[in-house]
């Protein structure tokens, strides 16, 4: 199968854990924002990614994703179990919606701001060579373009930051009586989908690709990073990534077409 990607984008890590989790082996096809949409609009006109070939159709969204991958899967793997499936499927709308939109806002605001060498340590992981030659030419109409298009300002910021923030409060009281997962016993699509919406303000090292560390991250983000990632809720996104997504059900292999 074949994943194309934007590298850093979020919705992007959902589908790679989620063949992982399916023990899926995949060629994962990258490339920078914007500079993807030759690659992803014959197959969606939306120009969305991240975007599954399988061989015999192309599978937009990520959650359609997941889902196409959980019907392989036996009982006991999958993130979709039929006793939960209407919970499970409306927190992971709620945190791809609300939350990863937000996530999504903060960490362009932030990264956009820096020198467009630093910003292509983390974007141009495994993308073809020559987007990485032409972001330096492009980056301020890139810069431009992304700002309008997911509407970055910095008072749409600070509300964003309470939108995180509600959406941590949440999760927490949600595990405050101890659950080990959002719907009981039982890792599914809602923890995938929270851990990865919540990535871009925590800086999981497990992700699928190399994000910047604490101490390398804009200064002005990293009270925030600090911030959630002492929250419950946090830790508990953290502890996903650290003993879920490292331990996949499958370990599936990935290479890179770039």
């Amino acid at each position: 199968m074949r994943l194309i990607t934007i590298p850093m984008s979020h919705y992007c890590e959902k589908a790679r854990w989620g063949l992982v989790h399916a023990g899926v082996d995949y060629v994962e096809e990258a490339h920078l924002q914007v500079l993807h949409y030759p690659a992803v609009r014959p197959h969606n006109s939306g120009g969305k990614v991240p975007v599954l070939l399988t061989g015999t159709e192309a599978i937009a969204d990520s959650t359609a994703i997941l889902q196409f991958l959980d019907r392989g899967l036996p009982d006991s793997c999958k993130l979709y179990p039929e006793d939960q499936r209407g919970e499970i499927e409306a927190l992971e709308e709620r945190f791809d919606e609300t939350l990863g939109v937000e996530t999504r806002r903060w960490v362009y605001f932030h990264w956009m701001s820096l020198p467009v060498r630093e910003v292509l340590k983390t974007a141009a992981q495994g993308t073809p060579r020559w987007q990485g030659i032409a972001a330096p030419m492009l980056f301020p109409l890139l810069r431009l373009y992304l700002s309008r298009r997911l509407a970055i300002s910095p008072d749409n910021i600070e509300k964003g930051l309470h939108i995180i923030a509600a959406s941590f409060d949440e999760v927490a009281a949600r595990i405050g009586d101890g659950r080990p997962f959002l719907c009981g016993s039982r890792f599914t699509a809602a923890d995938l989908s929270f851990a990865c919406m919540a990535s871009p303000v925590l800086l999981p090292p497990e992700y699928g690709i190399h994000l910047p560390t604490l101490e390398d991250a804009p200064a002005r983000a990293r009270v925030d990073v600090q911030r959630f990632r002492a929250h419950p809720a946090g830790q508990f996104a953290l502890r996903l990534f650290r003993e879920n997504r490292r331990n996949a059900v499958g370990q599936a292999g990935v290479r890179y077409t770039g």
